[in-house]
């Protein structure tokens, strides 16, 4: 029976049944691929904001360097006319769907850890904060746009 309170000990299956912990050095190994696995989530989290900032910064600089009137970046607008989502929007692009598959890993990556989390191993629970915060520390300074929040 797993316990449903923050314990020590090795002695854990993580995420697969196959993925079970039985000896020290399987603990160690998977303490640090679970703090690579936080590392990297830290780093896919930056590399997702930069592309958005990038993407938003070449469609600002097209629309001032084109200088696109009002009236023809409204025709350039799908137009809703259902009353719920009634108002102009932009059109869809190749970049919502990168962007979508981007997200979806993002937030693909949050559950997992999220998961492990959920074993209430202290050592596994300290391995993701531990490579959450120097996942921030070293790619944190180039993440100034905050994208929107993944579930965790």
């Amino acid at each position: 029976m797993k316990m449903k309170y923050f314990h020590g000990g090795i002695d854990e299956i993580v995420l697969f049944k196959t993925w079970i912990t039985y000896d020290l050095g399987s603990f160690v190994g998977t303490w640090f691929v679970v703090f690579v696995f936080s590392f990297f989530y830290e780093f896919f989290k930056t590399f997702r904001s930069i592309i958005e900032i990038n993407w938003r910064r070449n469609n600002v600089n097209s629309n001032e360097n084109n200088n696109i009137s009002k009236q023809d970046e409204e025709i350039n607008m799908n137009q809703i006319s259902l009353s719920l989502f009634k108002g102009s929007y932009p059109s869809f692009s190749y970049k919502d769907i990168i962007g979508g598959v981007l997200y979806g890993i993002e937030t693909g990556m949050s559950l997992i850890l999220m998961l492990i989390v959920m074993l209430f191993n202290t050592a596994l629970f300290f391995s993701i904060l531990m490579g959450i915060a120097c996942g921030n520390i070293c790619f944190g300074r180039f993440n100034q746009f905050k994208p929107k929040p993944s579930c965790c």
